[in-house]
């Protein structure tokens, strides 16, 4: 028995997301067996970025194209990372898009 608290959290949120999809009636759901890791997991690609709000979720300040006062500072927005940690490209996007907050605060834009 893992006693990995990351181990047996990510067991769990695997479990309520299996629930979710049940009570949403899908019909083909499978879920990966969980392994403990050494915490080096990049979350990606969910809120791509971009001009068009046809095809991204957030513009180039992380702002929503739909909720204009949510920003989603995270990795989301890179469909795939060009280096093997994206980590400090994460940084300097959410430090842009502080700037960006900022400037939009003090205009009354927010």
């Amino acid at each position: 028995m893992n006693t990995d608290k990351s181990f047996s959290r990510r067991s769990f949120l695997q479990d309520r997301a299996m629930e979710v999809l049940d009570a949403a009636g899908t019909e083909k759901a499978w879920a990966d067996p969980v392994h403990p890791t050494n915490g080096g997991e990049h979350l990606l690609g969910t809120c791509r970025m971009g001009d068009d709000p046809a095809t991204s979720v957030v513009d180039r300040y992380h702002r929503c194209h739909d909720v204009p006062n949510l920003f989603v500072c995270d990795g989301s927005s890179m469909v795939t990372s060009g280096r093997g940690q994206p980590t400090m490209t994460i940084m300097a996007l959410a430090f842009r898009a502080a700037e960006h907050i900022k400037m939009a605060a003090s205009a009354g834009g927010i």
